[in-house]
């Protein structure tokens, strides 16, 4: 959710706080086909279909009357705890809170009403807020690189509405903004109301953008429609209701855009995409409430075994992303370090202590799966005696676990589990449990890169 100052390629001076928004598009370059007339049905009622080639890693479908919170965090205040900064660095006018982010009738509702409570967090200095609204996102729950992603959004009409749908790198606590990348799916300005604004934000000696969209040529407040992006390691495009596709496509090699990234979702007003309007100005009338409504979000990746990105798979950010359980206070055999040197980059996790025995179970979850099959990957060296070490994975945190027991690795040496069946909307729980005997000092597991895969 970032503004740039031109379509294309833009180099600009280094932004600390996330700022700005989607460029401008420049225009369709042909007119597509309309597969179905607009109006006949609504998106949501029609069956999605990525084409050939794609499978279904994640979904959220929204069933039921409450959120996932295993695949979704939703936002309380004007102060972001993720990028640290107020009012998400654009000076948005609302103040996100849960009770503005709600479930039911198979649909995520994100609400927005004006408000005279003045809401602010205590760190944004006295910058109030005139409006409620929602804002969710995925980090340290769903991430992943590449794939088809698409959901089925109707979106609020208004001056001042800002709803968007948009990633931001899974390092960006370590690499700030826009080092961390942002891929813009969804943008709408009430300006140009038949455009879906797309954009993309990197870092490269300063902030650099890119900017595209797509027009339905018709109002897309006034139904459902779908925004997907089909993002690969050499190129980026944009569409809407599928057969709509973006004025440019983006090739592409940036860092930024080859690593895992995560979801948001939320509904802005105001703020500097529309120029700081004032909270009078918007087009929300006292009493009245406008929604954002999502029907389903899904992530699609290629066919054949499917890599879904981790949270700091490779540990080059401590811990993050990962728990450590004990049952006797041992867990601090588990750590991240750099001696020995990983697999790929500096750092991997190390299970082992100079002292007393230990026993420790470092894993990570993820929720919202798609059915299939899974297994888990990782790069380990192993040394010493143990009393077990499992590289394993399971359905819930009491099941039974598919596990691989490990034996000695010189070097690192590629391991996985046995595959275990998931459900539609599955959960998995993952990692390395192991437990050495006393005098352990010479015993040691290093594990690194580790991926779910789903096959």
């Amino acid at each position: 959710m970032k503004r740039a100052t031109r379509a294309g390629l833009v180099a600009a001076g280094f932004l600390a706080t996330v700022s700005g928004c989607s460029p401008e598009p420049e225009g369709p370059s042909e007119a597509p086909v309309e597969a179905e007339a607009y109006g006949q049905a609504k998106q949501g009622e029609r069956a999605y279909d990525p084409g050939g080639g794609w499978n279904l890693s994640w979904q959220d479908d929204f069933t039921g009357t409450s959120l996932n919170t295993g695949a979704w965090t939703v936002l309380t205040s004007n102060w972001d705890p993720v990028t640290n900064n107020c009012n998400f660095g654009t000076g948005e006018l609302e103040f996100p809170r849960a009770q503005n982010v709600t479930v039911g009738n198979g649909k995520l509702v994100i609400t927005a009403e004006r408000t005279a409570d003045n809401p602010t967090d205590s760190r944004c200095g006295g910058q109030f807020r005139s409006f409620y609204s929602g804002r969710l996102h995925t980090k340290g729950k769903v991430e992943g690189r590449y794939g088809k992603i698409v959901a089925s959004i109707k979106i609020p009409p208004g001056y001042g509405m800002w709803p968007a749908f948009w990633t931001l790198g899974s390092n960006i606590q370590s690499a700030g903004w826009p080092g961390a990348g942002e891929i813009d799916i969804l943008e709408w300005h009430s300006n140009e109301p038949t455009w879906m604004k797309s954009a993309l934000h990197w870092y490269n000696g300063g902030q650099a953008d890119w900017g595209t969209g797509a027009s339905r040529g018709v109002d897309l407040s006034q139904d459902f429609h779908t925004y997907e992006v089909e993002w690969n390691a050499n190129s980026i495009v944009f569409r809407l209701d599928k057969d709509f596709v973006s004025t440019a496509t983006f090739g592409h090699n940036e860092t930024e855009f080859q690593q895992p990234h995560y979801l948001i979702l939320n509904l802005a007003m105001g703020g500097n995409w529309y120029g700081h309007p004032s909270p009078n100005s918007i087009d929300l009338p006292w009493g009245a409430r406008k929604t954002m409504e999502v029907e389903w979000v899904r992530w699609y990746q290629p066919g054949g075994s499917q890599s879904l990105g981790l949270t700091n798979a490779g540990f080059e950010q401590g811990l993050t992303g990962w728990t450590t359980w004990s049952p006797n206070g041992t867990g601090g055999a588990a750590i991240s370090e750099t001696y020995n040197g990983g697999h790929s980059g500096s750092y991997h996790l190390t299970h082992w202590t100079s002292g007393a025995p230990y026993e420790a179970w470092t894993y990570q979850t993820k929720s919202g799966l798609a059915a299939g099959t899974y297994k888990l990957r990782a790069w380990v060296r192993k040394g010493g005696a143990f009393n077990f070490a499992r590289f394993q994975v399971k359905t819930c945190g009491s099941c039974a676990a598919a596990v691989n027991n490990l034996g000695t690795y010189g070097g690192y040496t590629l391991v996985e589990t046995p595959a275990v069946t998931v459900p539609a909307n599955g959960y998995l729980e993952f990692g390395l449990h192991s437990s050495t005997p006393t005098n352990n000092g010479s015993s040691f597991i290093h594990m690194d890169d580790v991926e779910l895969v789903r096959l």
